[in-house]
């Protein structure tokens, strides 16, 4: 059991030395990766300050009651009506409106709906330069 344990310590003393390169490229594909992420989800949480603004305000509201707590209650009404009075909240209304509706469709209109979009000219339009290269 001791040898076990020696050989362990020796061979954490050696260090990044002895990683090997497919090791070290791997690890700063990992980072790589979670700093990726972590500034994709910071731009979905400003997108979300600027366009629910109001959201914002019911999720502060559940603040305790304090100095602070009441300053960014404060803040965050104050931005709201901001939003709201440059009409920015709008984008925000219009998805949520679209998707209310997707969500009350029964599958006889959603059917409908696919049939129509198969019809359009539009679909034939992108698809128009994949059909003359086969042709």
């Amino acid at each position: 059991m001791l040898d076990l344990l020696e050989e362990l310590e020796g061979g954490m003393s050696e260090g990044w030395e002895a990683a090997s390169k497919d090791e070290l490229q791997g690890a700063e594909q990992t980072r790589r990766a979670v700093s990726r992420f972590t500034r994709a989800m910071w731009l979905v949480v400003v997108l979300l300050m600027f366009f629910n603004s109001g959201q914002l305000v019911t999720y502060v509201n559940g603040f305790e009651v304090g100095p602070v707590q009441d300053t960014v209650v404060a803040m965050s009404k104050t931005w709201n009506e901001q939003m709201e009075k440059n009409g920015l909240h709008e984008p925000f209304l219009e998805v949520r409106d679209f998707m209310t509706r997707l969500q009350s469709m029964n599958w006889q209109e959603v059917g409908a709906g696919v049939e129509a979009a198969q019809r359009s000219e539009g679909a034939e339009m992108l698809r128009g330069m994949l059909y003359e290269r086969k042709g």
